[in-house]
């Protein structure tokens, strides 16, 4: 799976600070699995990479039950931030999938 994070986020993920990746659990992630690579672009320069295995994936049901498990830190933003990404009705409609990533190899300078 390829995906594109902004500067911070990408950085945080740089850096180790942000270890877990949330997704919908939608049909888009409906085959990633454990071990499966998930290759991080960063929005600003698309030649910056981070490959990362992903070594625990956890559904949840809320964004609550997400941050009783991961702290902000490890999401890489706060439950407020996050909402303005994944709008409550989706999240109740198809849960989150939050990827615990172990990074591979950062492709960049």
């Amino acid at each position: 799976v390829d995906i594109r994070l902004g500067d911070e986020l990408f950085d945080k993920i740089s850096d180790g600070t942000k270890t877990v990746e949330v997704f919908l659990n939608d049909e888009q992630m409906k085959h990633f699995g454990v071990g499966d690579t998930l290759a991080i672009h960063r929005e600003s320069n698309n030649e910056d990479v981070i490959l990362t295995s992903a070594w625990s994936i956890k559904k949840c049901r809320t964004m609550t039950e997400l941050y009783q498990r991961y702290t902000p830190e490890a999401v890489g933003m706060a439950p407020k931030e996050l909402s303005g990404v994944y709008d409550s009705e989706t999240v109740k409609k198809q849960g989150l999938l939050a990827v615990k990533m172990k990074v591979l190899k950062p492709n960049y300078e």
